[in-house]
């Protein structure tokens, strides 16, 4: 079974990522990320309404075992973040599972907007258990993001738990909170669908998404040393 499953209707690209496994210790997951990215960029046009990526759909850990200790994954995890921000129409995920990484979170947080289950689990452990830093990018997503610099120093220099809930609350880009898992992909296909009009100019769309968060785009944009 593929670990992401990509679908199309009704103008909106629907990613499923799947949830806590042992392929994620490997570069299997983001290679495969990866070219679902550039297979959905390639499929863009005009009339497309947007990208909702599902993370976890069933509700366990997403990207478990994915840490910021292992350099080829922060790097092609860059260049994923980087892919989100060059995707011409808005994008949305849908955190239905638990997000305990910081390469996990990068990834959440490099979309336009997100819904997010409340029973969810959000924690960057690798402070407490001596992996090293979190990769530059996704402080510089953290700074473009969230609001209040407490938040920021709670999940990441205390590395303290938080569920979906209290995360939900500290974010400029949380449109829904949901109580249900098997509700956030839906909340998440209605922000993309009621974002913009029917028909728009991709480039425009992108340059304002970049103009918007000017350290995350530049941030990612230098640590794969090319030209933001």
């Amino acid at each position: 079974m593929a670990i992401c499953e990509l679908s199309f209707q009704n103008g909106i690209f629907h990613l499923r990522l799947g949830g806590r496994g042992d392929s994620y210790r490997t570069d299997q997951f983001i290679e495969e990320l990866e070219q679902k990215l550039k297979e959905i960029r390639g499929r863009a046009r005009p009339s497309s309404k947007g990208l909702v990526t599902t993370f976890a759909p069933g509700g366990g850990s997403f990207c478990d075992g994915v840490t910021a200790k292992e350099d080829p994954v922060r790097h092609r995890t860059a260049g994923v973040v980087h892919a989100l921000f060059d995707m011409p129409f808005p994008t949305a995920a849908a955190v239905a599972g638990d997000v305990r990484s910081s390469l996990a979170l990068a990834l959440v947080l490099a979309h336009d907007d997100m819904a997010v289950w409340k029973g969810a689990g959000f924690e960057l452990p690798e402070v407490r258990e001596g992996h090293p830093p979190a990769p530059p990018y996704l402080a510089a997503l953290l700074r473009d993001k969230a609001p209040y610099p407490m938040m920021r120093s709670k999940l990441v220099l205390r590395s303290e738990a938080m569920d979906g809930a209290t995360f939900g609350g500290y974010w400029y880009m949380t449109d829904s909170r949901c109580d249900s898992k098997d509700d956030v992909t839906g909340e998440a296909m209605g922000i993309v669908a009621t974002s913009i009009g029917k028909v728009r100019d991709g480039e425009a769309y992108i340059a304002t998404r970049k103009s918007f968060f000017p350290e995350s785009w530049k941030a990612v944009s230098e640590f794969l040393a090319v030209k933001p």
